[in-house]
Order: structure tokens, then C-alpha cells, then sequence
């Protein structure tokens, strides 16, 4: 059994900065301006502060509808507080959000550790580094390990069971969990009346060799590669095609497979990542596969079955799907809970 979280308290008068990329579109910065939303309809004050920020829109147009104010500084007071995301960490060591209470909402693991390891990477050729920053941090940029964020009393905030995970594990102080939801402007692009075909969906840039042994046993199916294409032409596949197929790396819940999904096409996943979560991907049985025991021939011969049995396969994912069309409420009870505003 998961230990209960930590409470936050949350003063009347306090800020809440949300530390986010500026003029970039993808999940996490979404998810960054949906939190912001839902914080301000909850009554609190709620600022965006943009980081790479240039010129005076800062704002991807993608996220106006949000409605999030934002600000070029923060006022650094022991009452107000700084959601970062996990690849973003810097703040956590400046002097001048040295007051100010940070809450890391860990939207991908994976991303957090793949920038961890390049900032060692580039200090590993000088002595000491470490305890050099932990003693002159102003000169050293200190780097973002699990001890150095625990030493500056940082509250975690998960965003899958993949995180979760992670954060029980490294003896985080967790504040509570918050799953992003899917753009209400995404379910414009459901539509439920196209004739479903024999397509078979994937994204090249996140599938590797063994789903090319996967392709190489069926070579008369019409595989169709989602890359260089816009939303609308994704939803367009999505839309016709029976099954999107997805080995890639999830480092957090992945939009792609829930968009296929609320778009009526069967799933098949990997184990790597959440993925590895059933909480995080509830595929039915026989739909996700573990590349290392598994062979191609399994999935060969699963994606066969469900070409050809399409109507049935499909009554499978329903949960899944309702699970989806759920997320938004979710969202909402859980910033609720975990900024005091039951």
C-alpha cells in the first residue's frame, strides 16, 4: 500500500509561479498552462514565468485559450511557490528564487535523467566538481541530483506510476499525483462516421529494429509511418486505420496511444517505460509485449488477429478509453486535493 502524501499549506496571499518554456508546443508545457488553469479557477494567484523568453509574446498560441497571466519575475517570498517541471531545475539552486517554495511536477523520469547525465557528462573532466558546487554554488552550477534537490527541500509532485515509482523509491517528499488530460480541441478531430481500414499506424522516430523484424514478417500489410505531418493529418490515419503500434520509450503517459485509442483504433505497446505500468497504459491482455522475452512472430501474429477481427478487438479497449474521456475530471480532483481546495 502507497503511504499517504504530504500536505501543502497555501496562504491567502500567496503566488504561484509555474516555471515553463516559452512559444513551445508539446505534452509538457500543456500540461504546465492546464495546471495553471485550474489553479486560477480555484482561486489562487497564478503566474506563467517564461523561461527562453524573447520579444514580448512569449505565449505559444496554442495556449492562450489557457488564460494564464504571466510575469518576467517573481516576488522570492517564503509563502509563494514555484512549480517546475523536471528538466527545467536551475531555480531550485539560484539565490534569487532562494525563498520561494519549489514543487517539481515530474512529467517524464526518462527526460529528467537523460539531461541529468548530459550536465555530468559536461563536468566530469573537472576535479571535484561536486563538492565544488556544493560549497561555491554561485560559481558552480550545482548539478540536479536526487541528493542535491532532497538537501534543498524540494516537494515532488508525480504525473504517472512511472514517477510515482521513481519518487517512493528515491525517499522523495511527495505532495501528491496529477495527470495531465487531452486537449479539448483534440476531440474536434474525432470522427466517428470514416470507414475503418487495414492500416497499421507507428511513429519511426520512437521504433527501433525490433519492430522492423515485426514489419519484416508481414510485408503486405499497409504500414504507415506518422512522421513530418501535421495534427490534422495524424487524426486523419487515426481515423481510417484499425491499429496504431508504439515500441517505443514512454517516458511518461504518451498522447500518441491515447489518441489512437479515443480515436477507435486498437494498441499495441512495448514494456519500456510507463508502459511497464499497467496503471499508466491498461492495454487488455495479449496487447503489450516485452521486446526482450517476446518474439516478433507474437506480434506478427497479434496484429493479424486484430486486422482481421477488428470489430471485436475494439470491444476490448473500452475501459481503456473511458479511462481517457475520465482524465479531465481527474485533473481536477487531484489539483484539488493537492492544493487544498477540497
Amino acid at each position: 500500500m502507497r503511504k499517504s502524501f504530504e500536505l501543502i499549506q497555501i496562504k491567502p496571499n500567496a503566488h504561484i509561479y509555474i516555471f515553463c518554456p516559452s512559444n513551445y508546443a508539446t505534452g509538457g508545457p500543456e500540461a504546465l498552462h492546464q495546471l495553471g488553469k485550474r489553479l486560477i479557477e480555484l482561486g489562487h494567484q497564478v503566474y506563467m514565468y517564461y523561461f527562453y523568453h524573447q520579444g514580448e509574446h512569449p505565449v505559444h498560441e496554442s495556449y492562450i485559450k489557457y488564460n494564464v497571466p504571466f510575469v518576467d519575475k517573481i516576488d522570492n517570498h517564503r509563502n509563494n511557490f514555484l512549480i517546475l517541471p523536471e528538466t527545467f531545475l536551475d531555480p531550485v539552486f539560484e539565490e534569487k528564487f532562494s525563498s520561494t517554495k519549489k514543487i517539481v511536477w515530474w512529467l517524464s523520469v526518462t527526460n529528467y535523467q537523460i539531461v541529468l547525465d548530459s550536465a555530468k557528462n559536461a563536468v566530469k573532466h573537472k576535479n571535484f566538481y561536486s563538492l565544488k558546487s556544493f560549497l561555491f554554488p554561485k560559481k558552480y552550477k550545482p548539478l540536479a541530483t536526487i541528493k542535491a534537490l532532497k538537501r534543498k527541500g524540494v516537494l515532488s509532485l508525480a504525473h504517472s506510476y512511472f514517477s510515482l515509482d521513481f519518487l517512493e523509491k528515491n525517499k522523495m517528499e511527495i505532495i501528491g499525483k496529477i495527470s495531465d488530460y487531452m486537449s479539448e480541441s483534440f476531440y474536434n478531430k474525432i470522427a466517428s462516421h470514416v470507414k475503418k481500414e487495414d492500416f497499421v499506424l507507428y511513429n519511426p522516430k520512437k521504433n527501433g529494429e525490433y519492430l522492423e523484424h515485426v514489419k519484416a514478417l508481414c510485408p503486405d500489410l499497409s504500414w504507415k509511418a506518422l512522421i513530418n505531418m501535421s495534427p490534422d493529418e495524424v487524426a486523419h490515419w487515426m481515423n481510417k486505420s484499425k491499429l496504431y503500434v508504439d515500441f517505443g520509450y514512454h517516458p511518461g503517459q504518451e498522447r500518441m496511444p491515447r489518441e489512437a485509442i479515443l480515436m477507435s483504433c486498437c494498441v499495441i505497446t512495448g514494456s519500456q517505460g510507463s508502459a511497464a505500468y499497467q496503471e499508466d497504459v491498461p492495454l487488455p491482455e495479449g496487447f503489450k509485449f516485452n521486446e526482450a522475452v517476446d518474439s516478433p512472430e507474437a506480434v506478427a501474429n497479434q496484429i493479424m488477429l486484430t486486422l482481421n477481427k477488428f470489430e471485436d478487438k475494439i470491444q476490448l479497449f473500452s475501459d481503456y478509453k473511458q479511462k481517457i474521456l475520465s482524465e479531465k475530471e481527474n485533473f481536477d480532483q487531484a489539483v484539488n486535493h493537492v492544493f487544498n481546495k477540497n
